[in-house]
């Protein structure tokens, strides 16, 4: 006997795909993460695009093995996410970073599959910069391939975008890197609206603002519907304003003006986002401030989520510590939006810090997963536990496993993270409220974020390391080994003794002569032994303040202690002092850490 069918049933009846339903699979095709176990159960059609992350150690969640029977874990490429990286100095966060960058645009059956990579944006600005510390962002260094690692892989165009009084400088800066192609920032006309215009003048919604600028609104309200910015600067030039008033408008909108002149739609930065590569916003620069560099990037932000880019956008959020705050709510409210829709705008987002407390806590509350490298601070790790899911019970164990990470490895948060729940095949579940023990793999790019030290190694396994005895070789920040990808089992990682210059570590024409081949130069002998013993008596000085149980010491305090210590006077003092702790850093003799805005200093 036939059942004819109630029509209020009808969708609601078993369509035949029974465990693979449409509910299901789609939750499986846009999982963040996958493990091994978990790609193999569900097939590989499943992730047509996907990457090596790295290798997952430990599975720590009620129902899931301690051990994986595969030991891969993968980056779902294919569809949008959002992530965090965090970690402290020489735990791994920049390189987990860029291999995060890889993923999305390197073809390279090592890495995963890539039938089409994506578009990649890096805003990067560097509050030190200034003199001998301006550096090139790190993401730059994707550009050069690994001397050995490298193999077939093609490295992606790397596009630097700079202030445009600031290209010399750095087109100097960058000049190491093959494959960089550094240009000006520029806009085109109509490149700006009100909106992005309120984001230079450092405006916010509903905040006080002086009586002046409420003739700014007024003006820009009447050209809501049809906005142009060079009828706005001729009317803002008509208005009745005081010589005061007018000097603190022409400083709001002077770094604009610099990127509109000469601007168009053929040069502009909107021409710039192209599939496949790699666009990095530099604003690193003595004159910039951190509220400017936010209003910049909320424009630029804003262009990119507008340009066609038919196969997936990545948003990438370097060092944020040193402009992503409170006071960057536009940016923030920028980048809120984009992640609540970025399954609609096919972009993913990537924040990477040293300290988590600065990122705003909307953002953690949307991250698909979190990457956390070593850190001490139980500040820190309350900040993350509170906006993921984990058992609370379990927190002074994960502080414990957090400050004991070897660098590379890092404890990853990805609930909605796909993971075999037992050893049978097919049994497969969101992680849920647990995490994982993980270790990223190997780059194919060069490493721009290697530890300067004065005794360099060739290479690291398991705490091995053998000493080269030239004090210019650079050794790979990364100690874990790189997935080899034509089994399940570990390559160990080659052995390359590359000679490096300081700024950019690329071997250049100019770099490459051995250590005795250097010149002979008297006069950087005695400032480097100066810089030596002064270097000698800061790490003293922090070694009896982490004895008298302060580990950390604010700059200022450290800087008075070294001018009351030496006599170094005179109004260069606190320049020259800043730059003698960067130095401490980057040989590993003292580390710099931030929090909640502030530097501070404590034994490396």
């Amino acid at each position: 006997m036939n059942h004819i069918l109630h029509p209020e049933l009808e969708l609601l009846s078993d369509d035949g795909l029974h465990a693979a339903d449409t509910v299901g699979l789609h939750a499986l095709r846009t999982a963040p993460i996958v493990t091994g176990d978990a790609l193999q159960d569900i097939g590989l059609e499943t992730l047509p695009q996907r990457a090596v992350y790295g290798e997952l150690l430990e599975q720590h969640a009620d129902g899931f093995p301690l051990h994986a029977q595969v030991p891969q874990l993968y980056i779902n490429t294919n569809a949008p996410f959002s992530a965090l990286v965090c970690g402290v100095q020489g735990s791994g966060k920049s390189h987990s970073t860029s291999v995060l960058l890889e993923s999305c645009l390197i073809r390279d059956k090592r890495l995963g599959t890539l039938p089409a990579p994506l578009s990649a944006l890096v805003f990067h600005f560097d509050t030190a910069a200034g003199g001998s510390l301006v550096q090139p962002c790190e993401a730059a260094y994707l550009a050069a391939l690994h001397p050995t690692r490298g193999r077939d892989a093609r490295a992606p165009p790397v596009k630097v975008l700079v202030m445009p009084n600031s290209l010399p400088t750095m087109r100097r800066v960058y000049a190491g890197l093959p494959g960089v192609t550094v240009e000006a920032l520029r806009f085109s006309s109509t490149d700006i609206n009100g909106p992005r215009l309120l984001s230079m003048m450092k405006l916010e919604d509903g905040a006080q603002m002086p009586l002046y600028m409420e003739s700014l609104m007024n003006l820009l309200r009447s050209m809501e519907s049809n906005f142009d910015y060079a009828r706005f600067r001729r009317e803002l030039d008509a208005q009745d304003f005081s010589p005061g008033q007018r000097s603190m408008l022409n400083l709001r909108l002077a770094l604009l003006d610099s990127c509109l002149t000469g601007g168009s739609p053929q040069n502009s930065v909107s021409s710039q986002f192209l599939d496949g590569q790699l666009t990095i916003i530099d604003l690193s620069s003595p004159f910039m401030d951190p509220m400017s560099a936010c209003g910049l990037f909320d424009i630029i932000l804003g262009l990119y989520m507008e340009a066609d880019c038919t196969s997936g956008k990545l948003v990438v959020l370097d060092e944020a510590h040193k402009y992503l705050s409170e006071s960057s709510s536009r940016l923030t409210e920028s980048l809120l939006t984009v992640i609540r829709q970025q399954r609609h705008l096919a972009t993913r987002v990537v924040i990477s810090t040293q300290e988590p407390t600065v990122v705003p806590e909307k953002l953690l509350d949307l991250c698909s997963f979190i990457i956390a490298h070593r850190f001490t601070s139980p500040l820190w790790l309350k900040a993350l536990t509170q906006h993921v899911a984990t058992d609370q019970s379990e927190l002074k164990e994960l502080a414990s496993k957090i400050v004991a990470l070897r660098t590379g490895q890092a404890i990853l948060f990805t609930p909605s993270g796909i993971a075999r729940r037992s050893k049978t095949h097919g049994d497969v579940a969101p992680f849920g409220s647990g995490y994982m023990l993980v270790k990223s793999r190997h780059r194919v790019t060069r490493d721009g974020g290697h530890s300067l030290l004065a005794m360099s190694e060739t290479a690291e396994v398991n705490g091995d390391a053998r000493v080269r005895t030239a004090s210019t070789l650079a050794r790979d920040v990364m100690p874990a080994p790189y997935l080899d990808g034509r089994s399940h089992s570990l390559a160990s990682p080659p052995q390359v003794d590359v000679t490096v210059p300081r700024v950019t570590g690329l071997q250049t024409p100019s770099s490459t002569c051995s250590a005795a081949e250097t010149p002979y130069d008297s006069t950087a002998d005695k400032a480097d032994d100066s810089d030596g013993r002064l270097i000698s008596h800061l790490v003293d000085y922090l070694a009896k303040q982490a004895k008298a149980g302060s580990t950390t010491v604010g700059f200022d305090k450290a800087r008075k202690f070294m001018i009351q210590k030496h006599g170094l006077g005179g109004s260069g003092a606190s320049k020259r002092l800043n730059d003698l702790f960067v130095k401490a850093d980057r040989l590993g003799r003292a580390r710099i850490e931030y929090s909640g805005g502030s530097k501070l200093l404590s034994l490396a």
